[in-house]
């Protein structure tokens, strides 16, 4: 294999890092926050200490002593992780940087977190360099990681946890980091089980296709693992699959072969994992074979922009999971319409219509939350603790219900639907919100798909936080 296959495969592995964070990479506007003038309400907001449901998330204080490893009298040195100084990828999930830069400054500017200021430790490792970023970030004495991710953080899991360094991801990618100790996400992501409401939904709605789908993944490790969890998910439902193929990783010269092979076997719903390129690519070719399946679904990082840029009037039929509202969405979710005015005003040309930002941002929530609860005392233990104490979390408003303390998928889901004009809210049936809850939408995986790095793998327990 090429040095440019091997890389190009890579580029397509970091992208759906983001469909393992259960979110959207989603490039929608680098700069500008979407936010506007008229925004009153969430203007008001950002002046607070509140965030959507949430009370006093920051807030000034006596601070106290240094009681941990980078803590101050008056700081918390924090570090967060992205890849945006990747060579074969500029700007890479610098949305994560954003997202830490605006919550630290609006925390800062109300008090910090019981008086200490948070003091961010940006970690770039480029792809390549996440093992010496981690080794970086322990050399600092950071107190936690937060609100952030690396596309190959398998490479670097066994560091972090020899450093003691609890992590509060925004994303997590490998399977070795999914199910890591001192991990808290604030949306789960396991190797244990994945939510499927959408193949309920599918199910019901087009049940000609159930004897007739079709799994397409790109040919990178972490790309056919999620496929192959979720042809599992939609088998169980009954789904039976009569054509399964991956394609090269670093750019498919025609897709028409793929499609013949698809009208051939009769294909009548498509499970495509991969890039948003490569999709927009695959239904152009369909319209040119006059080939439709009723339906198509896509994890989340497929809610971007140049699907329907590239796709044009091919995109059709075509659903996206998300547990997120849609920024096209934003004036109905104070929360998230917050989110977008702090971002206007902390950092006006950050990269603020990313959905991987949102759940960056929910991270750093979440940890702010836990940290509060401390009060002076402030340790990692205390933090962690307070962390596997939480069962119920929106991040303010800005998701889907989650459980984090016990690390399992959410119950809940929404559709997207791409169009050639754009994207929609799909009409399912809703029972919070925009999403549709219920525990029938989560599944247990029968396969085994890895397992994590524990601290016992390198010879530490939980009781040597500090």
């Amino acid at each position: 294999m090429s040095t440019r296959t091997v890389r190009g495969g890579l580029v397509v592995g970091v992208a759906l890092v983001l469909v393992l964070a259960a979110c959207g990479r989603s490039d929608k506007e680098s700069g500008g926050g979407g936010a506007t003038a008229t925004s009153t309400a969430g203007t008001t907001k950002s002046a607070s200490a509140n965030f959507g449901t949430l009370k006093d998330v920051c807030q000034s204080g006596g601070g106290g002593g240094a009681t941990a490893t980078g803590i101050t009298s008056d700081s918390i040195k924090i570090a967060t992780f992205s890849d945006a100084g990747a060579v074969i990828r500029p700007g890479l999930n610098q949305e994560l940087f954003d997202a830490a830069d605006v919550f630290s400054k609006w925390c800062n500017t109300l008090g910090g977190i019981n008086g200490r200021k948070i003091d961010v430790v940006k970690e770039d490792a480029a792809l390549f360099n996440y093992p010496a970023k981690v080794a970086d970030a322990c050399q600092k004495n950071v107190f936690f990681i937060v609100g952030g991710g690396a596309a190959f953080d398998e490479t670097g899991e066994k560091a972090r946890l020899e450093c003691l360094m609890p992590s509060v991801p925004g994303y997590v990618a490998s399977p070795t980091a999914r199910d890591g100790d001192i991990v808290v996400q604030p949306v789960p992501n396991p190797n244990t089980g994945m939510g499927y409401g959408q193949f309920r939904w599918l199910k019901q709605k087009y049940p000609d296709s159930v004897d007739h789908m079709g799994v397409l993944s790109a040919d990178v490790p972490v790309t056919k693992t999620i496929s192959d969890q979720t042809q599992e998910a939609a088998e169980a439902l009954g789904f039976k699959t009569v054509y399964s193929d991956v394609y090269p990783a670093a750019g498919q010269v025609s897709w028409a072969p793929y499609v013949a092979g698809m009208k051939d076997k009769g294909v009548k719903g498509l499970v495509y994992t991969g890039e948003p390129e490569g999709l927009a690519a695959l239904e152009q070719a369909m319209v040119e074979q006059s080939y439709q399946p009723e339906w198509i679904t896509a994890q989340a990082n497929l809610y971007d922009e140049r699907l329907v840029k590239i796709g044009g009037n091919a995109i059709k039929n075509t659903y996206i999971v998300t547990s997120f509202t849609p920024f096209e969405d934003a004036s109905s979710n104070p929360a998230l319409q917050q989110y977008l005015d702090l971002f206007e005003k902390y950092l006006p040309n950050g990269k603020a219509k990313a959905a991987l930002g949102v759940q960056g941002f929910s991270a750093w929530l979440l940890f702010a939350q836990a940290a509060k609860d401390c009060g002076a005392e402030l340790t990692r233990l205390c933090v962690y603790d307070n962390l596997k104490k939480t069962h119920q979390w929106t991040g303010g408003g800005l998701h889907a219900q989650t459980d984090p303390g016990a690390r399992t998928p959410s119950n809940c889901y929404a559709l997207i639907e791409a169009t050639s004009s754009g994207f929609k809210l799909a009409k399912i049936t809703r029972t919070d919100g925009i999403y549709n809850c219920s525990p029938s939408n989560r599944y247990t995986f029968k396969k085994s798909y890895g397992k994590g790095v524990t601290l016992a793998d390198v010879g530490k327990s939980v009781n040597d936080l500090k």
